[in-house]
């Protein structure tokens, strides 16, 4: 069974100094490790990474990133990779709002028309299983049954209206559900669509 050094999987989650200390602690009173060890099994790294996220909040300088006045767990700061609201990335912390704020409004279903195989390629990514998601590009069949039926499927449905797709790719898309996005990138999508529920939320 494969290990690693306890020193290295905390320095990797951000932790240092006391704050190492304070890690460790937790995981002694976990049960995931004792003192006087200095390594642990692979297999146990999950159970950690629970563990720690769920008494330790991991936030950098970022005035986004500061933890709410209602976490109860431990501050602990970090560099922006380490972060878990960022990650370091702009794109990242966004996403987070978005799905937390369609969750508010009891949305999951996304509908997205154009951005670039990569973008939407990130967007999928960062989203991971919590929304469902579709998307009509050129080559989604424009007739009113097909992206109706995906209209018709969505919570909400945006277009970002920057990146290069047909009128008769979107002519079907219109609404109250549709939401305009003239800016490119995966931030301004998940922006636009947090502030949308929160709109409607509030």
């Amino acid at each position: 069974m494969r290990d690693m050094a306890l020193s290295e999987l905390l320095a990797a989650r951000g932790f240092a100094g006391e704050n190492a200390k304070a890690a460790l602690e937790l995981l002694h009173r976990a049960g995931l490790t004792r003192p006087g060890k200095i390594r642990i099994a692979e297999n146990k790294v999950a159970a950690v990474d629970e563990a720690l996220n769920a008494a330790f909040v991991r936030h950098c300088r970022k005035p986004d990133c500061q933890p709410a006045d209602s976490d109860t767990r431990r501050p602990v700061p970090v560099s922006a990779r380490r972060c878990e609201f960022c990650g370091g990335s702009d794109n990242r912390r966004a996403v987070e709002e978005m799905a937390a704020a369609m969750a508010a409004a009891g949305w999951r279903k996304l509908l997205v028309a154009s951005g670039s195989p990569g973008t939407r390629s990130d967007l999928r990514n960062l989203c991971g299983d919590r929304l469902d998601l579709r998307f009509v590009t050129e080559d989604t069949a424009p007739n009113k049954k097909t992206v109706g039926g995906m209209l018709g499927w969505s919570d909400i449905t945006v277009i970002w209206t920057s990146t290069e797709i047909s009128h008769k790719a979107t002519a079907a898309l219109h609404g109250p559900k549709v939401l305009r996005v003239p800016r490119r990138g995966v931030a301004a999508l998940a922006n636009a669509v947090r502030d949308r529920c929160r709109a409607i939320s509030n």
